[in-house]
């Protein structure tokens, strides 16, 4: 038995491909911003010979060579980080042009696409949230030390080491810690450290740098959240592939959701939730 449920509302559904695209394009010109001064600090001085990570490229004996160096341990990335080849020959970049915007070295223009979306990051965000807290949905995935108790228990499901699924509701508790986590602690570190890295901003507020230690160790840290972004993003494609991609991405493109019901008694659990339809929209309803 099938059942069509409206699951995302068009605000959740808007927020959510603005904050894709957003994140695509910060991503990419924060890696143009990177390539400018590829070299990562802790403290407030930039000094490249005490940088604890570097990505270069070296000359021997007319051999260019791409290079990563984490701590004094050095890995030769010739191909992928380091050097790029190009018409004219190897040419030194941290991070190829694929991947950044712009695609050629533009640091001021890398600079304006990533504030312009990183303020649309920011508020869509906030909109998102304002939004989904009036309607309560933001307690649906809200991590709490109840949840804490079905960590172990979900994920011996997902390795099939338990038969039932210990999951209530819309969310699972480990999407409930994810989106939790992104929500309250990646995303308001992401943005703090971000605003440290600005002259202006110091000026203004000269205890943004301090929390993190100094404009070096800011632009480390949200270096490094980038990444914790990228990760949570593939791990949150992964979900939507394994769990079925079209289903899913009708849902958030049309905000209708189609459940499989082993019985009519099941039509119970979840209607607190989100409306369940057996027929499709009604009353207008797109």
């Amino acid at each position: 038995m099938a059942n069509l449920a409206y699951r995302h509302n068009l605000i959740t559904r808007l927020t959510h491909w603005t904050n894709a695209i957003a994140l695509l394009i910060l991503f990419m010109s924060g890696l143009q911003i990177f390539n400018a001064y590829p070299h990562l600090h802790w403290g407030s001085k930039a000094e490249p010979e005490e940088a604890f990570f570097s990505i270069y490229a070296a000359d021997e004996e007319g051999d260019i060579r791409g290079y990563t160096r984490f701590l004094g341990w050095r890995v030769d990335t010739t191909g992928i980080l380091g050097i790029q080849q190009t018409d004219m020959g190897p040419f030194p970049r941290a991070f190829p042009s694929w991947i950044t915007i712009p695609g050629f070295f533009w640091l001021a223009g890398g600079r304006r696409w990533h504030f312009f979306f990183a303020w649309l990051f920011a508020l869509n965000g906030i909109l998102y949230f304002l939004y989904n807290l009036g309607r309560g949905h933001v307690r649906k995935f809200f991590f709490s030390p109840y949840d804490a108790g079905k960590i172990l228990p979900m994920i011996l499901y997902y390795l099939r080491l338990r038969r039932e699924s210990p999951q209530e509701g819309e969310y699972t508790p480990l999407q409930k810690m994810a989106y939790t986590g992104v929500f309250f602690i990646l995303t308001p570190l992401i943005i703090l450290s971000g605003l440290a890295m600005s002259p202006q901003m110091d000026a203004a507020f000269n205890w943004l740098p301090a929390i993190f230690g100094g404009r070096q160790s800011a632009r480390t840290v949200h270096f490094l959240l980038t990444f914790l972004f990228a990760f949570f993003t593939f791990g949150h494609i992964f979900m939507v592939i394994t769990t079925g991609m079209i289903n899913n991405m009708r849902c958030m493109v049309t905000g209708w959701y189609v459940e499989k019901r082993l019985n009519p008694e099941g039509l119970k659990q979840g209607q607190d939730d989100f409306e369940v339809k057996t027929e499709g929209p009604r009353n207008g309803e797109k």
